[in-house]
Order: structure tokens, then C-alpha cells, then sequence
């Protein structure tokens, strides 16, 4: 039934059935087009966002750890907290913070919650659910939280599940919220976006900055749950840095873009799969954060 529900979507999609044709025959010419884009925005050359969502006590337990190794590659990912758990794991963070990590806001609410029945934690609180001043309330909470706990204001933020949160009057009202506490950008956008519009782009009112999708269903996001965590997962760890190579081959053939990837710290603390797929980016794009990289181009 998913797979029908699929392919009459895009049916519906002219854009979706021509870069799913397009992926499936001349899979580099979908991060030609990538490259294209970027260029467009003032990028001359492949950079590399790493940023984690620490929507658990778990990730806080272990993420020490991974940003320890992650240094060792020479990356400094940028972390997305909600206000809650931030308030609760505050050491641990404000040590990540001191080494220059970049904070984003992710919404003042814990938006999982440990589900006994499945024995793993579960998702709650999705903004689209919610009326929109409660939208307004849990991002002006999560901005003053991090303000708190580390001392210095976020100026980018990242929607609890916001692959849930991705119609134009969503993002537009987002975007207007931003904009009213001087943000510089959102990266609250799924791949969708990015093959459309580009890897930044600014339709809503701020520069929106789209995660990275896997370059064999490029829809699809590269994410760690998909790999190595989601219980009903299609694909297997092994295939995390089979992947990550091709996309960093053919980025690097084109000679621009965002590897913008994100993913969570329980899920690849222990996996070496994860920091293969770290090395292959290195390799051919500059680490940087989303703040350095706003400094770096047109949008």
C-alpha cells in the first residue's frame, strides 16, 4: 500500500515523477543540478554541515563521546536540543558549546517520550498538530533556553519532526517568527526543497538550508535512524558510507555544493560505519557551520 500511495503522488508531482526518472537512468545529473544551484547562491566549492538532533536523554549520554571523535576528523558538528533536555543535560552541552559548537533552537518541548510498550522512545508533540500560537510559544521558549544555558543567543533553528511541517503557510509562518528575533536562517526543510530550489534558498523569508537526501532515492533523507535505528528500516548500516561515497564522489566531480547531513548521536556512537562516511566528506568538502557558511554566500 505505500508503495501505491508512492507512485500516485507522484503522479500528482510532475517535478517528483521527472527527478524519479531522472535519479533512476543518470543518477550524477541530480547532483549536477545540485551543483548548478549552489553556484548560484555563491558557493564555489563542496562544504560540509554536520549537525545532530538530541531529542533524548540517550544522546546526551554518549554525545561527549561522538563529538570527541568527530574532532579528531576535524568537524565540529552543530547541535539542535530541546529547551528541556538542554535545561537537564546542561554540562555536558556547555562543554560542547565551549569548543565553538554552533546551538540551534529546536523548540522548547521534549518531543519523544520512552514508549514501554515498544521498548524505545517515540515521537510526540509534532507542530503540525498544534495550534499556531503554541507553535509561536514552544520557539520563543527553546530561543530563551539556549540563551540561558550557554550564554549566547541561537540565530538558526531546526522544526521538531519537521519533515511534518513543510507546507509553504507552515514554513512562511515560521520564517515570519524568525524574523521577528533576528534569526539568520531555518534548516527545517526536507530534500524535497533542495532539489527544487537549491541546497539555501530563501522563499520564506529567511534562508532555509534543506537536509541532504541519499543519492540513490534522492526524496529520501540521509539520515541515521533510516540506517541504522528505525525498526521497519529498508537499508542496512552498511549501506550509510556506500552512500556517503557516491554523494561525495559526485559532488566532488562537480565542484560545488552542501553536504548538509544530520542524524542522532545513540544512533552511531558505536558505529564505524557512521565515521567512515565522515572521512569520505572530508575528504573532498571544508567543514563548517551554518553560520560560517551564511558568511560565505549569495542567498
Amino acid at each position: 500500500m505505500r508503495s501505491l500511495a508512492r507512485a500516485r503522488a507522484v503522479t500528482r508531482d510532475p517535478f517528483a515523477a521527472a527527478v524519479g526518472w531522472r535519479a533512476a537512468r543518470n543518477a550524477p545529473s541530480i547532483i549536477q543540478r545540485h551543483a548548478r544551484l549552489a553556484r548560484r547562491a555563491g558557493i564555489d566549492r563542496v562544504y560540509l554541515v554536520l549537525s545532530f538532533d538530541c531529542d533524548t536523554a540517550d544522546d546526551a549520554a554518549v554525545v561527549w563521546d561522538v563529538h570527541s571523535q568527530l574532532a579528531e576528523l576535524g568537524v565540529c558538528p552543530t547541535y539542535a536540543v530541546p529547551g528541556a533536555l538542554l535545561h537537564r543535560a546542561a554540562d555536558v552541552y556547555a562543554r560542547i558549546a565551549q569548543t565553538g559548537a554552533e546551538f540551534l533552537n529546536h523548540g522548547g518541548t521534549e518531543h519523544t517520550y520512552y514508549d514501554e510498550g515498544l521498548g524505545r522512545h517515540a515521537s510526540c508533540f509534532f507542530y503540525d498538530t498544534l495550534d499556531p500560537a503554541r507553535v509561536r510559544q514552544d520557539l520563543e521558549d527553546g530561543h530563551h533556553v539556549v540563551s540561558e544555558v550557554l550564554g549566547r543567543r541561537p540565530d538558526g533553528f531546526r522544526s521538531p519532526h519537521f519533515g511534518t511541517y513543510q507546507r509553504p503557510a507552515q514554513l512562511r509562518y515560521l520564517h515570519g517568527i524568525l524574523r521577528e528575533h533576528d534569526y539568520r536562517f531555518s534548516t527545517s526543510t526536507m530534500p524535497r526543497q533542495g532539489l527544487r530550489y537549491g541546497p539555501i534558498f530563501d522563499r520564506f523569508g529567511l534562508p532555509e538550508l534543506p537536509v541532504t537526501g541519499t543519492p540513490d532515492a534522492p526524496f529520501e533523507i540521509l539520515d541515521t535512524w533510516g540506517f541504522f535505528a528505525a525498526p521497519d528500516r529498508v537499508r542496512e548500516p552498511a549501506e550509510y558510507p556506500q552512500q556517503a561515497a557516491i554523494l561525495a564522489e559526485h559532488l566532488a566531480a562537480a565542484g560545488a555544493g552542501i553536504i548538509n547531513v544530520y542524524g542522532d548521536p545513540i544512533h552511531i556512537h558505536d558505529r564505524p560505519e557512521f565515521f567512515e562516511a565522515v572521512e569520505a566528506w572530508v575528504a573532498v568538502a571544508e567543514p563548517v557551520s551554518y553560520r560560517e557558511l551564511l558568511a560565505r554566500v549569495a542567498v
